[in-house]
Formats: structure tokens, C-alpha cells, sequence
């Protein structure tokens, strides 16, 4: 890190000799304040100083600061220069996120020094606290501290890929989204009960954000690293994706209570991996550009026989896909050995589920692979045509009582008096699975027609 360059130039511009004087200056004197003026009360209030200068630093001064790191070069049209940089997009993620909050971080610590100072300062105001667990909530604001921060990074470079729209960016919103983190710091702090049940054992809340918070931070760095990799006209690795695919489902697979007799908390896990896999599969479409599919460069790889180009360039949202499907099977395995009727209704249930997504995907690569304008313009139109297929035609006909047709639009279990419990289950995946051949056979002859003009 102390041979970044990024981090380096960052670090000389923050932390003038003045700034680095003023801050100790500001915190001591408050807390010496505090502590002559609390020496009448039967309570101390040192420590909460010190959490509030550590919540204004973090959660509002350093969030703003992470959030326009990158959005104010391009605002001044400086990040040009920096995307030609011989740095590693590794060595500009560092320089970004530490280096442009390194003041805040310098003032932290100070914050963390007087906190445990307090605890031996004002040991008769204050409940006993053994010095591990002291060092265990430092840890856990520093953890907080860096997640509240890197998730306006994300956000605000995320956004970058949209800046044709824009004249000037303004970063009002991802800097909320940084502060509203100290939600978890409050709730950890303020929290009752035996704490969290993971793979069997019991965490306290303490341990868990430990855990949790670490898993945020690798992967939200990784996907900063990626983000810049963008700018650097390089294609991130598929695989990353994939894997970050994986480490979602191993950390909510966790979530599973086998003790319990109720299907829904028995298999809270799988069911919650499963739909958190599928959202963010949507949600890595709607940022796909109009030429998700780019026939051109497929075209030219495979005629080139460059097959690392050719997966390099693979849409992010197909790669989830077989996450999805492995996740159906074990939630089929599942509810049959819970039970073997439950297990019938809600296979069926999952298997349309995963019927409707092909059928949408298909729609919505079939809309892309001829949409017309800039590369840029997001997939966001098709994918709110798509969804909007699952609220407003199904409730109209749930409204007027023709619910025998909401298996057409939506994931629906439609109990008939006529037909047996399992040929209602059965009935609830012919609907999709005739919407997905149909969509499928035509993107299947866009996709066709697509090479048949690219070869000509």
C-alpha cells in the first residue's frame, strides 16, 4: 500500500501538517471537556463521544468522500489520465478507497485510542467491560467503518457506465446508501436475544457481524477492482461472478434450522439462496447493455477460434443460471424428504419459477440482439416489460376470478375441483414451458438471422 502511487498522492494531499494537527487538537479537547465536566455525574459519557466523532467521520463525512473519489476527477475531467496510468486496477482500487478516506481513518483511530481510554479513566462509571470485548467492538466499527465505505465506491463507479446521460455527476444518493449502514452498527449494539443460528451453532451478534462484514468487504473490494478493470477497457473474469454466486448461497445456505418442523424455517436457506441468486441475476440484466448478446464479437472469436475472448465476454446473467438450476434440485431433494405431497406442489412451484426466468431471459436477449441506438443504453425497458408480466395481467385475473389463467403470467398453483392435487401441481409448468419454447425458438432464429447479416 506505502508504495501505491495512488494511495501515496492521495495521502500527501490529506494529510497536511495543519490537518494533521487541528484533528487531535479538536478530539482531545472535547474529550477532556467531557471528562472534567462528567466527574459530578454517576455516569460517564466519554465512550459515546468518542462513537459519535467515529459515526459523523464515517457514516457522513467518509462516505462522501468514497462516493466522489472517482466521480470528482471525472467531473473535472482528470480521470481520463488516470485510466492510461501503468497501475494495476488492484493498486487503484487501494489508492481509491484508502487513500481519499485516509484523514477520516486518521481521526478513527484517535477515536478508538480515547475509547479505550475511557473504559480505564472512568472505570467506576462505567459497567465492567473485559478489555477482548473492548478490542472486539473496535474491530467490529473498523469492519462497519470500511463497508459503509465501499458501497458508495461500488455505487458510484457502477455508474460511470451511464455517464453519456450526464453533464455532471452528483453523488448525493450513493453517499445515503453508505450512511445507511449505520443501521447494522446500531443494531449490533442494541441487540437482545441468544443471537444467530448459522450451519447449527450459535453466533453471538457480535460474531456475526464480525463474519458477515469481512465476507462484505473481500467481495465488495473485488467487485471495485472489477468496476475499474471496466474503465480500463479490460474485461473482467466471468469467473469472479460465478464464484461470487457461490459464496451468497454458502453464506444464506446457512440459514437452514433442520430442527425445526416447519418446512418454510427448515429450509429458510435454500429458499432465501435461491430467490437472492434470482434477483441479482435480474438486477445483472438490467445493467447489461443493449448488446448483452454482442453477435459481432462472437462471430469474430469463434471464426478466430479465440475461445478465452469468446468466454471473457460471456453476459454476466447466464453465468448464475446453473446456480439457480443446482438450487432447484437441492429444494426438490429437499421438500420430498420433508414431505412427499409438500414436496410434489412445491417442486413444481420452483421448476415454473425457473421456467418463467428462461422465458424472460429469452424475450429480453431477443429484444437486445436488435435494439438500436448506443452499446451503453441499458436492458432496463425489456426487463420491466417482462416483470410487469407477473403483477398487472394475473391480478386482473385473480380480480375478475379467472385465476385458471394466472399459471400463464405467473408462478400460480391453481387448485381445481376436477383435477388431483398433483395434476394441479403439473399444470402449473405447462404454461411457462410453452412460453419458453416459443420465446426460445424465436431468439433461436433472431440469433440466425443475426450471423446469416453479420456474414454477408
Amino acid at each position: 500500500m506505502f508504495r501505491n502511487p495512488e494511495f501515496i498522492r492521495n495521502t500527501w494531499t490529506e494529510l497536511t501538517f495543519k490537518k494533521m494537527a487541528a484533528m487531535p487538537l479538536l478530539l482531545i479537547t472535547v474529550y477532556l471537556l467531557a471528562y472534567i465536566l462528567g466527574e459530578t455525574l454517576p455516569f460517564s459519557f466519554l465512550p459515546h463521544i468518542c462513537v459519535f466523532f467515529y459515526c459523523v467521520f464515517t457514516y457522513i463525512w467518509g462516505t462522501r468522500l468514497a462516493a466522489e473519489t472517482v466521480v470528482k476527477e471525472i467531473n473535472a475531467n482528470t480521470w481520463s489520465f488516470q485510466v492510461m496510468t501503468s497501475m494495476s486496477p488492484f493498486q487503484m482500487a487501494v489508492g481509491k478507497l484508502f487513500g481519499s478516506t485516509v484523514y477520516i481513518w486518521y481521526g478513527n483511530f484517535i477515536c478508538f485510542a480515547l475509547y479505550l481510554l475511557s473504559y480505564h479513566l472512568h472505570q467506576t462509571m462505567l459497567p465492567e467491560v473485559p478489555l477482548p470485548e473492548l478490542l472486539t467492538n473496535v474491530l467490529i466499527f473498523i469492519l462497519l467503518g470500511l463497508s459503509a465505505q465501499i458501497l458508495p465506491l461500488l455505487l458510484s463507479l457502477h455508474s460511470i457506465r451511464w455517464r453519456h446521460f450526464f453533464e455532471k455527476f452528483d453523488v448525493t444518493f450513493f453517499q445515503f446508501m453508505g450512511t445507511a449502514m449505520i443501521i447494522p452498527l446500531y443494531k449490533v449494539f442494541n441487540s437482545s436475544g441468544t443471537g444467530i443460528l448459522w450451519y447449527g451453532e450459535y453466533f453471538s451478534t457480535k460474531e456475526a457481524c464480525i463474519i458477515f462484514a469481512s465476507i462484505f468487504i473481500v467481495w465488495g473490494f473485488i467487485a471495485i477492482v472489477n468496476q475499474i478493470k471496466t474503465e480500463f477497457g479490460q474485461e473482467p473474469y466471468p469467473v469472479a461472478w460465478f464464484l461470487f454466486a457461490i459464496s451468497l448461497v454458502a453464506v444464506l445456505f446457512g440459514f437452514n434450522d433442520y430442527a425445526s418442523y416447519n418446512p418454510l424455517s427448515r429450509y429458510s436457506g435454500t429458499l432465501t439462496s435461491f430467490f437472492a441468486v434470482l434477483c441479482i441475476t435480474y438486477l445483472t440484466l438490467c445493467g447489461e447493455s443493449n448488446m448483452a448478446l454482442r453477435p459481432h464479437m462472437v462471430l469474430k472469436y469463434y471464426r478466430t477460434k479465440q475461445y478465452k475472448r469468446l468466454f471473457m465476454i460471456m453476459p454476466r446473467s447466464l453465468i448464475t443460471i446453473p446456480v439457480i438450476l443446482a438450487l432447484a434440485v437441492v429444494l426438490n431433494v429437499e421438500f420430498n424428504l420433508f414431505s412427499q405431497e409438500l414436496g410434489t406442489g412445491m417442486n413444481f412451484m420452483v421448476w415454473a419459477t425457473i421456467l418463467f426466468m428462461l422465458r424472460d431471459f429469452c424475450f429480453i436477449y431477443l429484444w437486445s440482439l436488435f435494439a438500436q441506438g448506443n452499446e451503453k443504453e441499458t436492458t432496463v425497458v425489456p426487463v420491466l416489460i417482462a416483470l410487469s408480466t407477473y403483477t398487472i395481467i394475473p391480478v386482473l385475473f385473480y380480480h375478475f376470478d379467472l385465476k385458471i389463467f394466472c399459471p400463464f403470467f405467473m408462478p400460480y398453483f391453481h387448485a381445481s375441483n376436477y383435477l388431483s392435487f398433483n395434476e394441479s401441481a403439473f399444470l402449473t409448468v405447462i404454461p411457462p414451458a410453452l412460453e419458453f419454447v416459443v420465446m426460445f425458438v424465436l431468439l433461436m432464429l433472431g440469433i440466425k438471422k443475426k450471423f446469416r447479416d453479420l456474414g454477408a
